[in-house]
């Protein structure tokens, strides 16, 4: 049966209700959880008097696990089932919550880091993926880039309403409202999402005799890892995480708000940047099938490095149109190198392609999480955040190096399967 088709008048079909649902999910519960750290630690550090380098660890780990997670979550959702694990993970999102309304370092470290990180990974690029390769098997490209575009959106719209819920009623509040957001989408997913039982899946098909973990998530890394073009991609996911998630998420709230911007104002920054996420994904995604994706890349991490190494001249407590130009340009930029990278992936590695790209993102988020880490360093070390600015600029540069000293073309597919 076609995959999209309304199955009658006024209602949706079941893909069409499972893209809706993990777009929802996505942006709702895991986008508010993914951006929520930044806005915990300035109030941690202000009202409670707390450290950045003491929830520095629970936000690194999160950041790990967040991505660390994904290829370990598809394997689950196929063989307990999407909605099944879905659920499970909200409700780790909401117990972790509720945990944290109770502060003390070991434990928010621990909870944030790993429960947290672990519930929001499943909700994110492995949930929503894994719905549009079984249901949208003619559109991936298109339904993806629209997911991820979403997603990202999501996790910085939220940011400057929850910002004015902290300054009118305290830090718990964007917590409870977070919980009360999950729990939610854990009734739209057990009252409207189905196991998609009656779609044709040929990569179901596909995977006949690839049902036990090692074979299905670790043997396609293992024979991944021992051609060069993987270990290119980990470099480049590596400088990616850490020069977008790894500062803007963690650490750039604090800093504006030194600089002497309000939460809100820095809030709104972040809600540009999300904005401007959709157009530069789109756009990014529409080229990837037009252009040599080399060039994709260059020009991404070559406008980010010039933003960043910008942003220590132009944040300076006022928020004016030189602001609002590096939210506009960075976040066209910010995640423009996502679709070139799943293409490479997709291209190289064949039908492995989706659970190479996961091991990839995985490098994505460890690459955030050591430069979320890092930040509380520098912070303590020279009393601002400059010099982050200036590493993650120069790091950037260096991604541009790497992908014109490396070949993403067809001919060199790896046929990563047995």
């Amino acid at each position: 049966m076609p995959t999209a088709k309304i199955s009658r008048a006024g209602s949706l079909s079941a893909p069409q209700r499972g893209a809706l649902i993990a777009c929802m999910t996505s942006i709702i519960a895991a986008g508010s959880y993914t951006t929520l750290a930044g806005l915990l630690t300035t109030e941690f550090v202000a009202e409670i008097g707390w450290g950045v380098d003491t929830v520095g660890p629970g936000i690194g780990i999160n950041m790990l696990f967040y991505g660390l997670t994904a290829p370990f979550s598809i394997y689950v959702m196929r063989r307990y089932g999407i909605a099944r694990v879905a659920n499970t993970a909200l409700a780790m999102l909401v117990t972790g919550s509720l945990v944290v309304l109770f502060p003390q370092p070991a434990v928010f470290n621990l909870v944030w880091g790993f429960i947290i990180g672990i519930g929001t990974g499943c909700l994110t690029m492995a949930y929503g993926g894994l719905i549009v390769k079984t249901w949208f098997p003619n559109r991936q490209g298109t339904i993806a880039g629209f997911l991820v575009a979403s997603s990202v959106f999501g996790q910085f719209a939220l940011l400057p309403f929850w910002s004015e819920v902290m300054q009118l009623y305290g830090w718990r509040a964007p917590l409870i409202g977070s919980a009360l957001i999950a729990a939610c989408a854990i009734g739209v997913n057990a009252l409207f999402l189905r196991e998609p039982e009656d779609v044709d899946q040929p990569d179901r098909a596909a995977s006949t005799g690839k049902t036990h973990l090692y074979q299905e998530v670790f043997k396609s890394l293992l024979t991944a890892m021992r051609t060069r073009i993987f270990w290119s991609l980990v470099v480049l996911f590596l400088i990616c995480g850490a020069t977008t998630n790894g500062i803007m998420w963690s650490h750039f709230t604090m800093a504006a708000t030194i600089c002497g911007l309000t939460v809100t104002a820095a809030s709104s920054v972040l809600l540009l940047i999300g904005i401007f996420n959709v157009f530069g994904t789109t756009l990014s995604g529409w080229l990837t099938d037009r252009i040599d994706v080399r060039t994709i890349l260059t020009v991404a991490f070559l406008v980010r490095a010039l933003t960043l190494l910008w942003l220590p001249s132009i944040l300076v407590g006022v928020f004016d149109t030189r602001i609002v130009t590096f939210a506009i340009i960075f976040g066209v930029m910010d995640v423009a190198t996502v679709p070139p990278i799943i293409a490479i992936c997709n291209r190289v590695y064949g039908y492995d392609g989706p659970s190479i790209f996961g091991w990839i993102n995985a490098f994505h988020q460890l690459g955030a999480g050591l430069m979320a880490m890092s930040g509380s360093m520098i912070w303590l070390v020279f009393g601002n955040y400059d010099p982050l600015w200036y590493i993650s600029g120069v790091l950037c540069l260096m991604a541009c190096v790497v992908v014109f000293t490396s070949s993403y073309a067809p001919k060199t597919q790896v046929q990563t399967q047995s």
